[in-house]
């Protein structure tokens, strides 16, 4: 008589370095569920799947060396039935020296639930055109340098005008050509030729509006712009990490981003 065992996809995880952006093959990783230890099956790319834990929603522990610990809510009705994939983004401790030391901005303002930053001076594409057509939207780009391709992760990126008015965060869904990804959704704003794309630097906002944002020291120039929300307003704000490390108040030179669009559309009519 053959036994026949199946296998029921909980959960898949990716491991995200907030100061990259970059998928963390880290293998030395503990995954607690409600508080009990659990052993996921390791994939490739810093994916871990959980399977058969029969659990609708729980909170999970994820603890690896090096990096802050990170919690999260996993509630079911948020995830793809068809791939409940949760990205995890773990903040390195300041005892991380892979890739270079850290240095951190951190603070408290009421009201902020996002906070996040872009390397100005590392673009990895720059936008050439989108189009959407039978409900697919694909984003045409262009590599940094002649001749080469572009490689985008199925992760978020943030494209940037020139001038710096638009800043918008899209997803892409999988890559389509060497240069072509198809995106998750359609984008907001309009986007001229050459804006540049960005990874994101991911900070972490508490609930009373507590923030912390790590970068990595490897650059004798860290300058970055950093986006934030607050009730719902999106900001952002030239840093210099260098020189603003530490307690910071996001708002003080900041620039509210609606205004700076209705603005800018007001120009072009």
């Amino acid at each position: 008589m053959t036994s026949v065992i199946t296998a029921h996809l909980t959960l898949a995880v990716r491991l995200v370095d907030t100061t990259t952006g970059r998928e963390l093959n880290q293998t030395d990783v503990s995954f607690y569920i409600d508080g009990e230890l659990s052993n996921p099956m390791r994939k490739d790319s810093g994916i871990y799947v959980f399977v058969n834990t029969g659990k609708e929603d729980f909170l999970m522990q994820v603890s690896a060396y090096g990096y802050d610990d990170a919690f999260y809510d996993v509630k079911k009705e948020t995830l793809d039935p068809r791939l409940p994939l949760l990205d995890v983004f773990l903040m390195p401790s300041e005892k991380n020296q892979s890739g270079g030391s850290v240095i951190k901005i951190n603070g408290t303002l009421p009201g902020l639930d996002v906070i996040e930053a872009i390397n100005l001076s590392r673009p990895i594409a720059a936008f050439q055109s989108v189009a959407t057509k039978k409900n697919i939207t694909k984003m045409s780009l262009l590599p940094m340098t002649a001749g080469g391709g572009v490689s985008l992760d199925s992760m978020d990126y943030a494209i940037i005008s020139k001038n710096q008015v638009r800043y918008e965060v899209f997803g892409v869904k999988e890559q389509d050509t060497s240069t072509t990804v198809i995106l998750k959704e359609q984008l907001k704003y309009e986007h001229e030729l050459n804006d540049r794309i960005f990874r994101i630097i991911y900070g972490r906002a508490g609930p009373r509006g507590d923030f912390i944002l790590k970068v990595r020291d490897d650059s004798s120039t860290l300058d970055y712009l950093l986006y934030f929300k607050v009730d719902g307003q999106e900001y952002i704000r030239p840093i210099d990490f260098h020189s603003e490390a530490g307690d910071i108040d996001p708002l003080k030179g900041a620039t509210k981003i609606d205004a700076l669009v209705r603005k800018e559309e007001r120009k072009d009519e």
